[in-house]
Formats: structure tokens, C-alpha cells, sequence
């Protein structure tokens, strides 16, 4: 399903509202185990619903802050039980903040003594379940492709490669063997009832009179999905196929368009975002301070020429993380256990601590609380050589969260930045400010395990 231009997986919205049914089921178990009045059962769930929401809705968040549906941690039943143990004390630490501030909000401990243990168990139960019917493809869609060998191939490729993958091939159809069918259009939905199949994937290298169009309308008036290669890609993906992007898409495609009115919307939620981060974290900023000057008596802070909005340079603010010489020999990407970095660096960039002082340039304008991760000019001018379009990512302010820095970890080359890109024209072209909320709640993930970090 799409909300506000994001792609978002039926199965796993199915998978947190049963998980949130659980987790407000327990709650009451729990409370009506130690407090409550069977014979006011009416009046007792009305009067607690507002505890038991709450509870329901601090729980969730954290699951969800610390990846608990993300598409790749829920394949690895020992990946979902320590994350669902995080997000059990992650959710109780903050459950016991959100009561000291609202302590109207009357959850006794006791009750929860009874609701945690229990929601953890029931829903770690049903996770494996839910692991069990994704493995016999009990919510895999089933498709047929229509198109050439090379598209074709990738989307096999997307299957295998993608964990748990929410569709599954059942057919593929070459453009160049399909005889002349002038009389026939109903062969393509035969095709498609003979596997039972549910959409049909055009992915054709080139299009124009190449398509059964009378079949593939045929199909559609009898209910199932038609999909082209470059928005199928997109949504099971959440990136863009660069290898098979051609000009026409970034012109004709929706997206890509943003009014003055989201932009504001956008900048007024950085500015407040950021100035109450930047207060938040003022005690932490002194600490690293005293702990780079003790380590090796250099600067504290480090400051770097970046390309921001419309390719406009900019000076990044960041905490030294690196030997004062890091680039005498010029300047090259990180790499996995990079020597230059320090010790208290490591600590620094493994918490993304390093990054806080960005906040002062989201205040001046120059950077966004999300967006595409600034790149360096000498890095810019070579990416561009080989992938032109990278200065679409321009068109928005670069961000201290993003959504390629979410899916894909540090990148150390040209391919790497080449993935990135195809993150970062997705999150351009499909731009919400739901899509910032759900990235910034997915960050605190990337921060607790560490991903990408160099």
C-alpha cells in the first residue's frame, strides 16, 4: 500500500496491528489479573483505555524504533528475539518517563509485572508463525512478467536476492516469442489464470509498439495489476533502478515536485527539532570535548567543505573523530577499520555522537533534520562523471538522517555511491513529511546496532 507517496507492506502493517492487539490485550490480562472488578467489566476497560493505549503506543514505537518490521530482521527468528528483548526494556524505560511526566496516566507495576512478560512470549510465538506462512508464501503476491531477457532477469535476481521476498514469479513471458495473437486478447489473462497469478509486470527495454496493449487491457478490466518494471523496482525496493534508468522517467514520473508550503512545513519542523536536540545534547557535546582534547590535545571540532541545495558549498560541523593528519595523503573515502579514526573517534561515530554539531548548520539553514547524507566536492565531481544524475539529490537539503544511510552502510566507493543514489532519488522523489517521521524513528535503530559504521 502507498501512504503519502511511501510504499509500505501490506503484510507487515498486518504484522504490528496483531502485535498492537497483543501488547493491548496483555495490558488488561495483566490489569485484570491484580485490580480490576469482573463485575464492571464495561466501565473498568473504559476507564483504564487511555493507560492501555498509552502503553500499547510506547511499546510499539519502540519496537518499531529498533527494527522490529523492517523486512530483513523479521527472516531471523534469533534477530527478532534479541531485538524484541531491546525493544521490551527500550519500551519500559520509556513507558516509566512518559508515567513520571503524565501521572495521570495510572499503569501499576504490578499489572506490568504480568502484561511485559506475557506480550513478549505471545508475540514472539506469533512471529514464528508469521515466519512459517511467509515461508510457504501465504503472503507472497504472485506475478507474471511480460517484458525482455535483461529486465526479466533482474526481477528473478530481486527475488533471490531480497530476503523474504513479498512476491514471488510464476511465470515469464519474452516480448520477442509472443506470436501475433490480432484476433486474440484474451491469451495474456489465460496466462495469467493458468498460474494464478495476481499482477502482471510489463518490463520491456523498449516499449513503443512492442506491447499487446488490447491483452494487457483485457487483464486489467478483469481486475489485475498492471505494473511497468521502473515502478514495481521502486516499490518492492524502496530505491531506483539506475543500471535501467533512462531520462524520460525522472521527467514524466510523478514526485520530484514540492511545494513552498511542505518546504516550510519541513524547514519549521527542522528548526524546532534541532534547537531542542542542540539543548538536549549540550552536556554530551562537552563531554566528547574534554575526551578528543585528552586523547591527543587537537581540535575538537572539525569542519568540512560540503556540496548542499542546488550543488551550493557549505561548511559541515562535525566532532573530530579523526587523527588531526588524516588526509595528509589526500582525501579518500572511510573504510571498515579505518586507522586514522581515533579511539574515542570510534566511540564517537559508532553512537553517531560525532554528529550532533550538524545541528547548528540544520539551524542556519544549510542542512535538514532528513535528507541525502552532503557529499564532498572532489567526491561529487567523480560521481558525477559516472552517474550524471547524482545532482538530482541536490534538489533537497541534505539531511543528518537519510533514507539510503537507513538501508545501506557507509559507502567506500563508486558502486556503493551508486546505491546510495538510487536510496536517495526515492526519497526525492517520494518526499513526505510521514517518510522523515518514520526515518527519523528508524535512525535510533542504525545507532543501537551500528550499522554502517565505519
Amino acid at each position: 500500500m502507498r501512504i503519502f507517496r511511501h510504499y509500505v507492506e501490506p503484510r507487515l502493517v498486518a504484522l504490528g496491528l496483531i502485535e498492537a492487539a497483543i501488547l493491548f490485550g496483555c495490558f488488561f490480562i495483566g490489569y485484570f489479573l491484580r485490580y480490576a472488578d469482573v463485575a464492571f467489566l464495561s466501565s473498568e476497560l473504559k476507564t483504564h483505555l487511555p493507560s492501555a493505549l498509552t502503553f500499547v503506543f510506547v511499546m510499539m514505537a519502540s519496537l518499531f524504533a529498533l527494527g522490529l518490521y523492517e523486512r530483513a530482521a523479521i527472516g531471523d527468528m534469533a534477530v527478532v528475539a534479541v531485538r524484541l528483548l531491546a525493544g521490551f526494556v527500550c519500551g519500559f524505560a520509556l513507558l516509566a518517563v512518559t508515567l513520571y511526566l503524565v501521572p495521570d496516566l495510572k499503569v501499576w507495576r504490578s499489572a506490568l509485572v504480568i502484561a511485559m512478560p506475557a506480550s513478549f512470549v505471545v508475540i514472539l510465538i506469533f512471529r514464528r508463525l508469521f515466519l512459517w506462512l511467509v515461508d510457504r508464501d501465504a503472503f507472497s503476491r504472485r506475478i507474471l512478467v511480460l517484458g525482455d531477457p535483461g529486465p526479466i532477469a533482474s526481477i528473478q535476481a530481486l527475488e533471490r536476492r531480497v530476503g523474504l521476498a513479498p512476491f514471488r514469479t510464476v511465470r515469464a513471458i519474452l516480448l520477442g516469442a509472443v506470436p501475433d495473437r490480432a484476433n486474440d486478447d484474451g491469451w495474456l489473462l489465460e496466462a495469467c489464470r493458468a498460474v494464478d497469478a495476481e499482477e502482471i509486470v510489463v518490463a520491456a527495454d523498449e516499449r513503443r509498439g512492442r506491447l499487446p496493449m488490447q491483452a494487457l487491457l483485457r487483464c486489467r478490466l478483469a481486475g489485475l495489476r498492471v505494473s511497468e518494471y521502473h515502478d514495481f523496482y521502486e516499490r518492492e525496493t524502496g530505491r531506483v533502478d539506475l543500471e535501467r534508468l533512462e531520462p524520460g522517467w525522472l521527467v514524466f514520473r510523478d514526485g520530484f515536485s514540492h511545494s513552498k508550503a511542505h518546504l516550510l512545513v519541513k524547514r519549521l519542523f527542522d528548526v524546532v527539532l534541532a534547537s531542542v536536540g542542540l539543548a538536549c545534547a549540550m552536556p554530551l557535546l562537552l563531554i566528547a570535548g574534554l575526551a578528543i582534547k585528552l586523547e591527543d590535545g587537537g581540535p575538537v571540532f572539525f569542519r568540512q567543505l560540503r556540496v548542499g541545495r542546488n550543488g551550493m558549498p557549505f561548511e559541515i560541523f562535525k566532532l573530530r573523530s579523526m587523527r588531526v593528519d588524516a588526509e595528509r595523503d589526500g582525501p579518500r573515502w572511510a573504510a571498515v577499520g579505518d586507522r586514522r579514526v581515533t579511539r574515542v573517534g570510534r566511540i564517537l561515530r559508532r553512537t553517531r555522537i560525532d554528529e550532533l554539531p550538524q545541528l547548528v548548520n540544520v539551524l542556519k539553514g544549510e542542512m535538514s533534520f532528513v535528507g541525502p547524507r552532503p557529499e564532498r566536492p572532489v567526491f561529487v565531481e567523480k560521481i558525477v562523471e559516472v552517474l550524471p544524475c547524482f545532482t538530482v539529490r541536490h534538489q533537497m537539503r541534505p539531511g543528518l538522517a537519510g533514507w539510503a544511510q537507513l538501508n545501506y552502510p557507509y559507502a567506500a566507493n563508486l558502486e556503493d555511491a551508486r546505491v546510495k543514489l538510487e536510496y536517495d532519488l526515492y526519497y526525492v522523489k517520494n518526499w513526505s513529511l510521514f517518510l522523515d517521521l518514520l526515518i527519523l524513528a528508524q535512525t535510533f535503530r542504525v545507532i543501537v546496532w551500528g550499522n554502517g559504521v565505519r
